[in-house]
């Protein structure tokens, strides 16, 4: 088992099943960190960045993480000249102390042996990766000396719960981005409740807005949206549990992710620093992954089985 010290008995559930999918894990508390830890690959999971390539640092959580760093995952490895994933920042649900919206975001849904497996199962694809895990405090100074370790040229958020501030979001040159699923467009559903504001506006459509992050939560400018995305049920009505509704919302983001990549690599490859200005993420999207979206939520109940990156995002940016 990896090193695990009598501070981070918080840690233990996940960091046993860590160690134990591959020993050599090293599990480490971070100075300042009310919560969480620094997790090391082992020696044989460690990759060397290819001279040259864009340097990623993730933050991300819950299923829709997962696919976002499964799709960049995908990328990575098919071009590891153009894409190199540096470290992973995400959640710790399990630990009642961590500071993440535990109450107010999807969280509050889920039990805690799902939380475990979400934790665990993120955390592992990153170190399998060759990819540093935190799960603590970001604002902290020795968060921000990892940072400077990582030497991001941008970040992805996807499903994150902490409110990122100044330090962190200048310390990309490509920029910092968070995909959050609601029309930030328009002034609909910013914050940690977007199922609630579907259900307070009495609707079932919605979208993915990818946006530059700010100090002020989901209010960064909206560089492009998803195509609509249909959550009510057969009937027409919103699904009373919204475990439901953030299973369909997932259907899009490898494809968001892989196109937020493609635009960012061929930025870097130029020389271009500074944020994307827009993106367009709706014309060349696959037709079946537009039938998905665009259909009625089918399932009965919450699918605990986590999302897999389609064959036609596969396919159109040529990752088989």
């Amino acid at each position: 088992m990896g090193i695990v010290t009598t501070d981070l008995e918080k840690e233990e559930d996940v960091n046993w099943r860590l160690s134990l999918v591959q020993p050599g894990r090293v599990f480490a508390p971070v100075a300042g960190s009310r919560w969480g830890e620094l997790i090391l690959p082992a020696a044989s999971e460690r990759r060397a960045a290819t001279p040259g390539a864009m340097r990623v640092v993730m933050f991300a959580s819950f299923e829709f993480g997962h696919l976002a760093l499964q799709a960049a995952r995908a990328f990575a490895q098919r071009f590891p000249e153009r894409l190199f994933l540096a470290a992973l920042v995400t959640d710790d649900p399990v630990n009642p102390e961590a500071r993440i919206g535990l109450r107010k975001r999807i969280w509050k849904y889920i039990e805690t042996g799902e939380r475990i497996h979400l934790e665990t199962a993120i955390a592992d694809a990153a170190l399998a990766a060759g990819m540093d895990v935190f799960t603590g405090e970001v604002k902290v100074d020795a968060f921000r000396e990892m940072l400077g370790t990582w030497r991001p040229d941008a970040i992805l958020s996807c499903g994150f719960g902490q409110v990122i501030d100044a330090p962190i979001i200048q310390a990309p040159p490509l920029g910092i981005y968070n995909f959050h699923p609601s029309d930030l467009s328009h002034g609909h559903g910013a914050g940690p409740a977007p199922y609630e504001d579907l259900a307070a506006r009495g609707v079932t459509e919605t979208v993915w807005s990818i946006h530059h992050v700010s100090e002020v939560v989901d209010g960064g400018a909206v560089i492009g949206h998803s195509p609509p995305i249909q959550v009510a049920q057969p009937d027409g009505n919103l699904p009373a549990n919204p475990l439901l509704v953030y299973d369909k919302l997932v259907d899009p983001v490898g494809w968001l992710t892989l196109r937020l990549l493609t635009a960012l690599a061929d930025r870097h490859a130029a020389g271009v620093t500074g944020p994307i200005p827009q993106l367009d993420l709706e014309s060349d999207m696959p037709q079946g992954l537009r039938n998905r979206m665009a259909e009625p939520q089918g399932a009965s109940q919450h699918q605990e089985a986590l999302p897999v990156l389609g064959a036609e995002e596969r396919a159109a940016f040529g990752l088989d």
